[in-house]
């Protein structure tokens, strides 16, 4: 009899890592909304396809790349954003650009901050003691600050506590080349309908269940309590946020959440040219504004803009502070034999599509290395 397998949530981990074992365990994947993807799914709005936020894959990971593009042909699609600083009144490359700083009010206190920044390596112990060491108390104000703020709903940057060398994806000032990404492999779908044949493919074989809720997880059982009755498996790999999952036991996770509001403007072309998208580092209410034409490709006389506002009712981006960090640790160590949890929520991490995949890979591999050994 085969070995059963069960998938809490069909975005990209875990329709991902259902592809790679439905070949070896009978596969069931449950999903609360009525079709997979989560947010990376494309939805359509006026006749234009968009993501809940610009879904630009980018990896250095051959495998990573690999998976993915076994499912679904990748363009190449080079990233350019912008900040806008309303108190310069001006929109700056972000990352950030040497050739920038000339073009501010304050370039002569920036450039001597910055040699003090060179002399020093950045401390790594909270968000904000890292930018301040790497690019100083002006940049930091103007690109930093208030944007993170914002973005992760807390009241002091010194509250995200986990180690955040990788924000600046290189250096913290960069000089010519104004890509997001740089050097990575980085693209889009080829498909109208963007990453929706991924998800299709890779659950294509697996019993999934839409539309389909978890109301309890019995871990001494190893039951999964649904809206669609009580299921067990020999594995579960799990990618729903873990407080949840397991009662609130100790609390809910802390998460930082988003509106996002499609618009449709009467007009070609909403940004430059090359522009995908532009953050918003000041006292506005909205952090990021995507147009969506740029990326996709879609043809039209009119332009698709997607605009973020973060909010605290809905569940987007974990918020690393120590303390929900250490939550997360408790939650851990409820977790069964033979229960994996991954992804953004299943691990309580900020990740991407990339992350995501790598988090299926590794899971796979441990579950068919576990196999292979018992066998």
């Amino acid at each position: 009899m085969a070995k059963r397998l069960l998938v809490l949530g069909a975005g990209f981990a875990g329709s991902t890592v259902a592809h790679l074992l439905k070949d070896r365990f009978e596969t069931t994947v449950l999903e609360a909304a009525a079709e997979p993807g989560g947010g990376c799914r494309t939805a359509w709005y006026g006749g234009h396809p968009y993501t809940f936020g610009p879904r630009v894959f980018f990896s250095r990971d051959e495998a990573v790349i690999a998976t993915l593009t076994a499912l679904t042909p990748i363009r190449r699609f080079d990233t350019i954003s912008w900040t806008y600083v309303a108190a310069d009144g001006a929109f700056y490359n972000y990352p950030l650009q040497g050739a920038d700083i000339p073009r501010m009010p304050d370039a002569a206190a920036i450039e001597a901050e910055l040699a003090a920044c060179r002399a020093r390596r950045p401390r790594a112990e909270d968000f904000e003691a890292y930018w301040l060491d790497a690019i100083g108390p002006t940049l930091y104000r103007k690109f930093v600050d208030r944007y993170s703020r914002k973005m992760w709903g807390v009241e002091s940057n010194r509250a995200l506590a986990a180690n955040w060398e990788w924000v600046n994806r290189g250096t913290p000032i960069r000089e010519g080349d104004v890509r997001l990404y740089q050097d990575q492999f980085q693209g889009y779908p080829e498909a109208p309908d963007g990453y929706n044949g991924f998800f299709a493919k890779a659950l294509a074989g697996t019993r999934f269940l839409p539309s389909t809720r978890v109301t309890r997880f019995d871990s001494a059982r190893r039951e999964v309590h649904t809206s669609a009755g009580v299921l067990a498996a020999d594995v579960i790999v799990n990618t729903l946020p873990v407080d949840a999952l397991f009662g609130f036991t100790y609390g809910r996770l802390r998460y930082s959440g988003r509106s996002f509001i499609p618009l449709v403007l009467p007009v070609a072309q909403a940004l430059p040219e090359g522009i995908a998208w532009v953050h918003y580092s000041g006292d506005e209410p909205y952090t990021r504004v995507t147009e969506f034409k740029k990326i996709t490709g879609h043809a039209s006389p009119h332009t698709l803009i997607g605009i973020e506002l973060p909010n605290e009712t809905s569940r987007y981006y974990p918020v690393q502070s120590a303390v929900e960090r250490a939550r997360f640790a408790q939650y851990q160590a409820m977790f069964p034999a033979d229960f994996h949890s991954i992804g953004r929520h299943g691990s309580f991490q900020y990740k991407g599509i990339p992350d995501a995949i790598r988090d299926a890979l590794d899971v796979a591999e441990a579950v068919l290395g576990r196999a292979r050994a018992a066998a």
